[in-house]
């Protein structure tokens, strides 16, 4: 295999690869951090960087969402595909699973792991 070909195999490999483990983070942490997101205003559905928590701003996330159902942390893309952290609005339902789309994996603290295939 010539290493041009090869390298390009390897960036696709290692593009998402689905959910995050939650000794990835410090959920305690996020789960405040998420409160505040709750509170700060949008621009449509976005949240724009000047209000992140700086919890959350340590995560380096593409994008902030929030919509009805909750609010989307988008750490990871590769073209249709998206991975990143999830927390439902209050009384909003999630039913986790690995293998709808998106899926949801309860990583803790109320806190999941989404991902996307799209």
């Amino acid at each position: 295999m010539r290493p041009v070909t090869l390298v390009f195999v390897l960036f696709i490999l290692s593009a998402c690869t689905g959910h995050y483990d939650a000794d990835e983070f410090d959920l305690v942490k996020l789960k405040t951090a998420f409160e505040q997101l709750f509170v700060a205003p949008t621009n449509g559905n976005r949240i724009e960087k000047q209000w992140w928590p700086s919890e959350i701003k340590k995560l380096d996330p593409e994008s902030i969402m929030k919509i009805e159902k909750g609010i989307y942390i988008k750490l990871d893309s590769f073209f249709v595909e998206q991975r990143g952290l999830f927390i439902p609005s209050p009384g909003t339902m999630i039913e986790p699973g690995m293998h709808s789309d998106p899926g949801y994996v309860l990583l803790g603290e109320g806190i999941y792991s989404y991902y996307v295939t799209g």
